[in-house]
């Protein structure tokens, strides 16, 4: 019989399970959140920590709060809608800073408040799927850590536009059932609605910057068009460019950063390792009249001093690097000429890795703040401002 054991919930891991100490072990319990006393069902012991579940609250927390999707639970989504949004960004937050003290211990970085947004209604872009079952046909998104497809018609954190053309699309699937499971993307551009699986006649793009910025619709773009306004902005306020800088933008996709920070320095060089992210930043520059951009293909999980963009003097650089971080160009990246560096990242824990690695190069963490780009789900997002040391 498994054990049952009460335990005070006293944090919240990585993703999203309550945890707490017990008999000299972390105890994990799916569905616990911080300050609430719960009897837990122990599922799996390991010599170092357990695994349980949730068997019975039996003191809630005040942070604790009802979901407000039907199929939260079973859609692999969202993972966090039972806590408050103010307390997902606090623990979160709580979680970056414990890993990164271990490693800046002896500098004293300020930290601001999160860079948030709407908390439902957000997401501009989904992956959703289909597959014909032998009675049925079911549309809608994977569940947790599943292949299952939870059939879904309309999702909080979607758009409007987005939900609106999903339950078109589902419709016209239900209707018409793809012979073998099949995914497609939908995206709510700003000159309209687009699907990967159709072909349309002009190209999406959104608005950044006063700019028009073109895309793929299975490219990667930020899905959340409030958070990533307000992150360029920081960026550039952080990166302080003016007309006598050349910035390198690393990781730059279509250009996201390296064209507004082509609004103010005098030269910006975006490196990215996707051929098709390459060649739309550099039809945006063109189609915004930015002539002061040049964008290189190259892979920068290699060493990059094998490139002649590397060896040109730069005073600013950005990395926003996709979840393996940018442990190699970390390495490379060294202070004078250049004097800030921002990081952007979707990673914390290749984060603090690579924070190492521009320490040990004479770098200094100066400013950090979080980004809430996905509210409800376990992801944690942040830029960081590096000078000097």
């Amino acid at each position: 019989m498994a054990e049952r054991i009460e335990l005070s919930i006293t944090g919240l891991s990585h993703d999203g399970r309550g945890v707490r100490r017990y008999k000299g072990r972390a105890v994990f319990v799916a569905g616990a959140v911080p300050n609430e006393q719960v009897i837990a069902c122990v599922v799996e012991k390991k010599r170092r920590f357990w695994q349980a579940k949730l068997e019975q609250i039996l003191t809630p927390s005040p942070e604790r709060t009802t979901p407000f999707c039907e199929h939260y639970g079973r859609c692999g989504g969202c993972q966090l809608q039972h806590l408050a949004p103010s307390a997902q960004r606090q623990w979160k937050q709580h979680n970056l800073l414990a890993n990164l003290k271990r490693i800046w211990a002896d500098t004293d970085f300020a930290v601001l408040p999160p860079l948030t947004g709407a908390e439902t209604g957000y997401r501009r872009r989904a992956r959703f799927h289909a597959v014909r079952l032998p009675t049925t046909t079911v549309a809608g998104f994977r569940r947790w850590k599943s292949h299952t497809i939870e059939d879904i018609s309309t999702c909080p954190l979607l758009e409007n536009a987005l939900n609106t053309a999903w339950a078109e699309k589902r419709q016209q699937l239900l209707q018409h059932p793809p012979q073998k499971p099949i995914q497609i993307t939908g995206v709510a551009a700003d000159n309209g609605l687009y699907w990967s699986d159709e072909k349309a006649t002009s190209a999406p793009y959104y608005i950044l910057n006063g700019l028009q910025l073109y895309f793929h619709p299975q490219s990667f773009i930020q899905v959340n068009r409030q958070v990533n306004e307000q992150m360029v902005t920081q960026a550039l306020n952080w990166l302080a460019l003016n007309s006598s800088d050349q910035a390198l933008d690393l990781f730059c996709g279509i250009g996201n950063f390296t064209l507004p920070m082509a609004q103010q320095a005098g030269q910006v060089i975006g490196v990215e390792g996707v051929s098709q992210a390459v060649a739309l930043a550099r039809h945006n520059a063109q189609a915004n009249g930015l002539n002061n951009t040049v964008f290189h293909l190259a892979n920068l999980l290699e060493d990059p001093t094998q490139y002649a963009w590397a060896q040109l003097p730069y005073t600013k650089v950005l990395l926003d690097p996709g979840r393996d971080g940018a442990q190699t160009v970390c390495r490379w990246l060294k202070p004078m000429p250049l004097q800030r560096l921002v990081y952007v990242s979707c990673n914390p824990a290749t984060f603090t890795r690579d924070s190492a690695l521009l320490k040990e190069n004479g770098w200094r963490l100066n400013t950090l703040q979080l980004l809430d780009m996905f509210p409800h789900t376990i992801h944690t997002e942040l830029i960081a401002l590096f000078l000097p040391g």
